[in-house]
């Protein structure tokens, strides 16, 4: 083992002796080369020998220059040749591929092809073309060569992308309308335009102005009936009742709905008289008078949503001390919440706006009552409150009377379970004047009766989902 590892100190030994050989042999032959060279040149000019050895090398003309050149050119311009080739043909692969990673994959790779691809030049419009593209936005049909539809491609003037653009109307710019077609437009947009400009002139009218200041600001149309029409400009003086005539208006509505009440025809009549005292500022006891009647004759005919907007309205006129019958509708307003509410907290909400002078009105606390009934499902005290109902209350409380009647119809079952209960008894507990009206609603909930009897059957009826 060790005389093997000597073997291979000396071959080691030996091979860099013949490396060191070669190596003083080159760097002699170098010095001679040099040597030589610095003798052939000027003396003190290292490097003129390497130049005039460079200047030998190039020809004086520059012929085999211009020839590189020239031939560097060719070969760019086939390289370009063969990148725009390459687009077309990712182009038809694009076009029958279907998978979407595959498409993908084709846009990626001819993005990255473009780059490599010479420009394309646009070319440049020329004036003959014009008249043509005026003849065809006029209507006409401009003929076109096939060999404009047709994409000539030389090797390096690039790779033509198409773009399939939607066909769009031509631009107006190009098109210079007549003077006929000029006038009959300007006769057009007069004859549209001509009852609004006249409108507009009677509105702006010097006798409107002074009718206006003469009055006092009020209006001095004497009508006693108007259409109720939402206004879209500035009212009109001559088309605004003044409060004396909308006063003798209101009547009117009155007695027609005591004398055939329709109820389409009186809003209309109200809203139009609200319309008058609202362009006037008018805020006095007969614009409360006017909400208090429409709210009332929205309350007989079930339209809680106007009578809200008219509750609205009145409490701000009950704030600014006008006289009225506040203790009425903030009751009214107490009935309208528990009988429509969807949030425990809205009663309550209702009860903080009531004043507190009016807590201990009659009808306050009627309305109080109700709603206490109500919550605690006590529908003989619901029931002995309905007969007892001041004004347009019972109207409203028509809405808790059938969710109450159902309670009650219930509880009446199971109590008297299996004993029958007689009609009459429940006619009363169910707030009805004849036990035909109590049958009729017992079987309507899906309550068994015996009508020979003319009992209420507790133990068949506690089967059924009432």
């Amino acid at each position: 083992m060790y005389v093997f590892k000597a073997n291979e100190k000396k071959e080691g030994e030996k091979g860099f002796c013949k490396k060191s050989e070669y190596a003083a042999e080159n760097i002699a032959r170098t010095r001679e080369n040099g040597t030589r060279d610095r003798s052939a040149s000027e003396p003190g000019n290292y490097h003129h020998g390497a130049t005039e050895t460079l200047a030998r090398a190039v020809p004086e003309d520059g012929v085999h220059a211009e020839g590189l050149a020239e031939r560097a050119a060719r070969k760019a311009a086939a390289k370009r040749a063969r990148a725009d080739k390459l687009p077309a043909r990712i182009s038809k692969k694009l076009r029958k591929t279907i998978g979407g990673k595959k498409k993908l994959a084709l846009q990626d790779k001819m993005l990255r092809l473009l780059p490599k691809c010479s420009p394309l030049q646009p070319e440049p419009k020329t004036a003959a073309s014009l008249p043509t593209c005026l003849n065809t936005a006029r209507g006409g049909t401009a003929t076109t060569s096939s060999q404009s539809n047709t994409h000539t491609r030389h090797p390096g003037t690039g790779f033509p992308l198409k773009l399939l653009r939607t066909l769009k109307a031509a631009p107006h710019a190009l098109t210079e309308p007549s003077r006929a077609e000029e006038d009959a437009r300007l006769q057009l947009r007069q004859h549209r335009f001509g009852a609004f400009g006249a409108a507009v002139a009677q509105e702006g009218s010097q006798e409107d102005d002074v009718a206006l200041l003469e009055s006092g600001g009020y209006g001095t149309s004497e009508a006693l009936e108007k259409e109720y029409l939402r206004l879209t400009s500035l009212p009109r003086a001559s088309d605004v009742r003044p409060p004396a005539v909308l006063a003798v208006a209101l009547k009117l509505v009155k007695a027609k709905w005591l004398r055939r009440p329709d109820y389409a025809a009186a809003s209309e009549q109200l809203k139009s008289i609200r319309q008058d005292l609202t362009v006037q500022h008018v805020r006095d006891a007969l614009t409360v008078d006017v909400y208090e009647t429409h709210g009332r004759l929205a309350l007989e005919v079930n339209d809680l949503a106007e009578f809200r907007r008219c509750h609205g309205v009145l409490r701000q006129l009950y704030a600014e001390e006008l006289p009225g019958n506040p203790a009425e509708f903030e009751a009214y307003g107490l009935l309208y919440t528990q009988a429509t509410a969807a949030a425990r907290n809205t009663l309550a909400m209702e009860l903080s706006l009531v004043p507190q002078h009016l807590l201990d009105h009659s009808f306050v606390r009627h309305a109080l009552a109700v709603c206490t009934a109500v919550r605690s499902g006590n529908y003989a005290r619901f029931v002995a409150l309905y007969d007892g109902a001041p004004r347009m209350s019972p109207y409203i409380m028509d809405k808790l009377l059938g969710q109450m009647r159902m309670f009650a119809l219930q509880s009446t079952t199971f109590a008297f379970k299996p004993m029958p209960v007689p009609l009459s008894y429940l006619a009363a507990q169910l707030g009805l004047e004849t036990e035909e009206e109590a049958v009729d609603l017992a079987e309507e909930y899906g309550a068994v009766v015996d009508r020979q009897e003319r009992c209420l059957v507790t133990k068949v009826s506690a089967t059924k989902q009432l």
